[in-house]
């Protein structure tokens, strides 16, 4: 329908699923600027670039564009929000179906929100305790906005779960003393851990699995309830990415095979 002479503006209703859609298309440039919140340089320089052509033109030549045309301004929009780039942009909308690219980006706009709550908590956290006199030291100031290089992946791997969610619901309302609160335990727990290892403890034994046992109370407790089974499955986690491996075993060496291998004997004899 491209080039199209379109003759008439006229308001029409169509039944999707059984609701009943209005529809004031077609727009004229103005009409759909004024709609959207943009300007008419903007979609010209849109239609100029190939990103949003009009569907068709009046008799004098004008822009005129679609209902289709409209919902595509939509999705650039929110493309935007999140400023990505007009050339990125391009290429997502021609990449995939609309509601899988629309599922993909409410995702990411949701991780963005819960990022920002927590950088809301921490400031307030911040403010509340310069007026009582007693701030926190820069430590834990600039620790409240250190990002997590693993978040986005573990966000793309498990975001979709009930743990991960529960997680990030949690999280997002603690302070700089409460991560200081679970570092210091879950620190705690592992040179435990280490001490067992290091006598020479098998990570099957009671004393073992008890200290296991705590670890997934600690979990529970702090982001989301982990089952026996979940627990278990960290060594698997552990086993298929070295890096988490690397990252415990700094304690000591061979401390996420002990620690893997206790959590899944606690799982069986649970």
């Amino acid at each position: 329908m491209d080039n199209q002479t379109i003759h008439s503006k006229a308001a029409h209703s169509k039944t999707i699923h059984g609701q009943m859609i209005h529809s004031q298309a077609p727009y004229t440039i103005g009409q759909l600027a004024a709609l959207a919140g943009v300007t008419t340089k903007t979609l010209r320089h849109y239609d100029r670039i190939g990103l949003l052509h009009p569907t068709g033109r009046s008799e004098a030549g004008y822009r005129l564009y679609s209902d289709s045309d409209g919902r595509r301004l939509a999705e650039i929009l929110a493309y935007r929000a999140l400023d990505i780039p007009l050339e990125q942009i391009a290429a997502l909308l021609a990449d995939s179906k609309r509601t899988d690219r629309l599922n993909t980006h409410l995702k990411e706009m949701k991780h963005r929100r819960q990022k920002l709550d927590g950088l809301i908590c921490h400031i307030e956290e911040m403010i509340r305790l310069e007026k009582e006199g007693a701030p926190m030291s820069a430590h834990d100031e600039l620790n409240g906005f250190t990002h997590n290089p693993h978040e986005d992946e573990a966000r793309d791997k498990w975001g979709d779960t009930d743990a991960w969610k529960e997680s990030q619901r949690r999280v997002k309302s603690y302070t700089a003393k409460d991560w200081e609160q679970y570092k210091a335990e879950a620190e705690n727990i592992n040179e435990r851990f280490v001490t067992l290892m290091q006598q020479g403890t098998p990570a099957e034994s009671s004393e073992a699995i008890a200290l296991a046992e705590e670890h997934r109370q600690l979990i529970s407790r702090w982001f989301y309830e982990c089952s026996p089974q979940m627990h278990a499955g960290f060594g698997d986690m552990w086993d298929a990415d070295p890096r988490f491996k690397h990252n415990i075993d700094k304690a000591a060496e061979g401390l996420a095979e002990y620690m893997a291998t206790a959590f899944r004997a606690a799982a069986v004899a649970e």
